[in-house]
């Protein structure tokens, strides 16, 4: 007669065989992600516009921070969730399959993108220096390149503006 522990052994098994049976069925062959884009200058007004909504939204928290109406604890989750967002326009950007004449366009919409991700990096270490009670002039610094990041990422979307077809 089969022991209690040989027959469960046999069931895990035959259940494990089944698992991995209906995970090579159902798991994708082509994982390919593609975007279709046919409007690229539609496309690229879309992108601009959520861009201006994510910055002033990261822009506003900033200074809710600096006058304390906001702790640094929040704002490193509004900052994260901004930076998430922002890396996902980078995405659909690159993804968006741009013609030849749109291509320059794109790729300085993308640079501009990234400028933004490093402005909302440099405001995440003045919260941590807020939060560390660091009031020093390396806040005033940083803020200042805060400030400098600002201005290179609307030249470069005036830039990607003037590079439209």
């Amino acid at each position: 007669m089969a022991s209690k522990k040989g027959i469960g052994v046999t069931i895990a098994i035959l259940v494990g065989v089944v698992a991995a049976s209906f995970l090579v069925y159902l798991i994708p062959e082509n994982t390919d992600m593609k975007l279709v884009v046919s409007d690229f200058e539609k496309h690229l007004d879309d992108i601009d516009e959520r861009t201006s909504i994510l910055s002033t939204g990261i822009e506003k928290s900033f200074e809710d921070l600096i006058n304390h109406k906001l702790s640094p604890k929040e704002y490193f989750v509004t900052a994260g969730v901004t930076q998430s967002q922002v890396n996902s326009l980078i995405i659909e950007l690159t993804l968006s399959g741009a013609s030849q004449e749109w291509t320059a366009s794109y790729k300085t919409y993308v640079d501009a993108l990234k400028k933004l991700n490093e402005q909302i990096t440099e405001t995440i270490i003045v919260a941590n220096l807020m939060k560390d009670d660091d009031n020093s002039d390396s806040v005033n610094e940083i803020i200042s390149k805060i400030y400098e990041l600002r201005s290179e990422l609307l030249n470069l979307i005036e830039k990607s503006d003037n590079l439209r077809p």
